[in-house]
C-alpha cells in the first residue's frame, strides 16, 4: 500500500507509509524520498498552486523503534501571491502496532511560507490504520495564522488491481470552529502505477464548499449557494 499514499498525500507519504511499515513482519529503519511534478497542488480540496503545475521534493525517515520524521517543499502559489514561492512542510511523530493488529500514530506537523511568515501554523494529529484503511484527525489552534481553531478528519484506502496498478480513495472534512464559511468536504479517487524508480498517479479531486466560499488566499469567490468543484490531477515522481 505504500505507493498510493506516497503520491496522493501532499504533506507526507502519511498515514499508511509509516503504519503499513509497522504492520510488516520485520521492522527496520528506512529513509526514502521523492522528486516529482504535479499538474495541480491540491491540499484538502483547494489548490495551493493557483491551479497550475508545481514541483515537489519530499524526504521521509521511519525509525525502527516507531519514531518518524520528514518534510517536503513545493513550488506553490496562493491566490494573493503574484509569483511562485516555496511552501515548506515538516512533521515528526511516533507510531506503534496494537495487539489487535491495528496501528496508531501521533505527532506534529508544521507549515511554513517563507514569503508570508504570518501564514505559518502547526497541527497535531492522531491516526489509526488497518491493512487497507487508515484514518487521521488533525487539529490546529491558529490555522494559516487566522486565529481559527480547525479540525480536519480524513480516511484513506486502496486496493491492488494488477501487479503494477493500484486504485485508491480518500475522503476528508475540514471544520473551522470560528469561520464556518470555510468548512468543506473533499474526496479523491484515482489510479497509481510504478515502473522501476518511477511512479505516476491520475486522480479526480472533488470539493464541496459550504456556501460556495472560502478564504481569499485560495482565490474562491463568495457565493451564497454550495457547489461541487472537480479537478483532475496528474503526478509523476521519481523515488529514491
Amino acid at each position: 500500500m505504500r505507493l498510493s499514499y506516497q503520491l496522493q498525500q501532499p504533506i507526507r507519504p502519511l498515514a499508511l507509509s509509516v503504519l503499513a511499515w509497522l504492520l510488516a513482519p520485520a521492522a527496520h529503519a528506512q529513509l526514502s524520498g521523492s522528486a516529482g511534478l504535479l499538474s495541480n497542488y491540491m491540499y484538502r480540496g483547494v489548490t495551493l498552486s493557483d491551479d497550475r503545475p508545481a514541483a515537489r521534493l519530499a524526504l521521509n525517515y521511519d525509525g525502527a523503534s516507531g519514531w518518524f520524521a520528514g518534510g517536503q517543499v513545493v513550488t506553490g502559489q496562493l491566490a494573493v501571491e503574484s509569483h511562485r514561492s516555496a511552501q515548506w512542510t515538516g512533521y515528526a511523530g511516533y507510531a506503534q502496532r496494537l495487539p489487535s493488529g491495528l496501528a496508531w500514530e501521533t505527532g506534529l506537523t508544521a507549515y511554513a511560507f517563507p514569503n508570508k511568515p504570518h501564514w505559518n501554523f502547526q497541527e497535531v494529529f492522531f491516526g489509526l490504520s488497518g491493512d487497507t484503511v487508515s484514518g487521521r484527525l488533525h487539529y490546529s489552534p491558529n490555522y494559516l495564522g487566522f486565529g481559527d481553531h480547525t479540525f480536519y478528519g480524513e480516511l484513506n484506502g486502496g486496493w491492488p488491481l494488477a501487479p503494477r496498478l493500484q486504485a485508491f480513495w480518500h475522503g476528508g472534512y475540514y471544520y473551522a470552529r470560528d469561520n464556518a464559511r470555510t468548512n468543506r468536504a473533499e474526496s479523491r479517487i484515482g489510479l497509481a502505477t510504478s515502473y522501476k524508480d518511477w511512479q505516476a498517479q491520475l486522480s479526480l479531486d472533488l470539493t464541496r464548499q459550504r456556501g460556495g466560499s472560502t478564504t481569499d488566499i485560495y482565490g474562491s469567490n463568495n457565493r451564497g449557494d454550495s457547489d461541487v468543484r472537480h479537478k483532475v490531477v496528474i503526478t509523476v515522481a521519481r523515488i529514491f
